[in-house]
């Protein structure tokens, strides 16, 4: 079918999949002017009877993410798709990838008339001319955020573009489905209201996740695997942030209160692969600005010091896409020494 640019709707409305029309597509105009990073919208599956494939969902120009209800069963579920070319570098607890039809997918038995947030971010690395994007689901029955992935696209690194609703019914059936709040956060952080409701923005709390508690767990593992086996250097444990001391400091001790001027190196666990570091001049930030796991660690050291932090991911950015170079759920590394520690006025 032709695609079109519609205006942006300023009512709730309903949409009806039928065998003459069982694929549409309703995209939101941006303005050039907006960078957008994250798009989020709420979906109710009225009425629901088909037997065969459906889905309906929201999309983008790269990736889609999808209430589906699968092809040879009566199963339903979240799916997540992208590019066949593209990598995985993170996905849910129980979320099942497929490389052979480039989705992620996660079993869920969605109900008719509950309303679902689905939500995409991406954060991109034109250095490294590619993108992360990560596709979300808030499951009111939970009332969590689930993660169900994260792809990799190489060869792309601009913002968000073509934001959409869509369905696909195959089949003689109908699926009727309301549209609630969209929204689209632009880099900056703000948000806009695509259907020019005057509403206040959405507020979205990745850290207290569905799969929190677990991937908490998961995360202690393999950081304790890795130190028994002579992987990692760590050799203490002060709320959760593993750490050795790689240089004794002899200034006064850092509070988390202080603000910090640091020489630093932050890494990926998994692979060493450096996300962030200082070069020829140090940082300077307050601590209780900076991640749980930095607060809980920097104040372990004295001035003149250096510390190592490995920091498992709900102490980090939980499963945030906060950047490029690092994807949800990543435990994190941080060499880092303190030069100068005052107190925040």
């Amino acid at each position: 079918m032709k695609y079109c640019l519609l205006p942006v709707l300023s009512l709730l409305f309903m949409v009806s999949a039928k065998a003459a029309d069982k694929d549409s597509t309703i995209y939101y105009n941006l303005p050039d002017s907006i960078k957008a990073v994250q798009f989020m919208a709420e979906i109710t599956v009225t009425s629901f009877n088909a037997k065969k494939f459906s889905r309906v969902g929201i999309k983008t120009d790269a990736v889609s993410l999808t209430l589906t209800k699968y092809a040879m069963s009566k199963q339903r579920g979240i799916q997540f798709l992208f590019p066949a070319y593209a990598d995985m570098p993170a996905r849910g607890l129980n979320v099942n990838a497929d490389h052979r039809f480039a989705d992620m997918g996660f079993k869920y038995e969605w109900e008719i008339n509950e309303t679902y947030k689905l939500l995409i971010a991406q954060a991109a690395d034109s250095a490294g001319n590619y993108s992360l994007y990560s596709g979300y689901v808030f499951l009111p029955r939970e009332n969590k955020w689930k993660l169900i992935g994260t792809c990799k696209i190489e060869g792309r690194w601009n913002t968000i573009q073509q934001p959409a609703f869509y369905y696909y019914n195959w089949g003689k059936e109908e699926m009727k489905v309301n549209t609630g709040q969209v929204w689209i956060q632009r880099s900056n952080g703000s948000w806009k209201n695509l259907k020019d409701e005057n509403l206040p923005p959405p507020v979205i709390n990745l850290y207290g996740h569905i799969d929190s508690i677990a991937q908490r767990q998961k995360d202690i593992k393999t950081i304790e695997d890795a130190v028994a086996s002579g992987k990692i250097d760590v050799k203490e444990n002060e709320q959760g942030v593993y750490y050795t001391m790689m240089k004794e400091g002899t200034g006064r001790q850092v509070t988390v209160n202080d603000t910090v001027t640091v020489f630093y190196k932050g890494y990926l666990f998994a692979n060493d692969s450096v996300f962030d570091q200082t070069k020829d001049k140090p940082a300077t930030f307050p601590l209780k600005r900076l991640i749980r796991g930095w607060q809980i660690g920097v104040p372990l050291c004295r001035v003149g010091g250096k510390i190592k932090l490995v920091i498992p991911s709900d102490l980090a950015y939980s499963i945030r896409t906060r950047a490029a170079k690092i994807p949800p759920n990543s435990i994190l590394v941080f060499e880092i020494e303190v030069l100068e520690a005052k107190a925040l006025q």
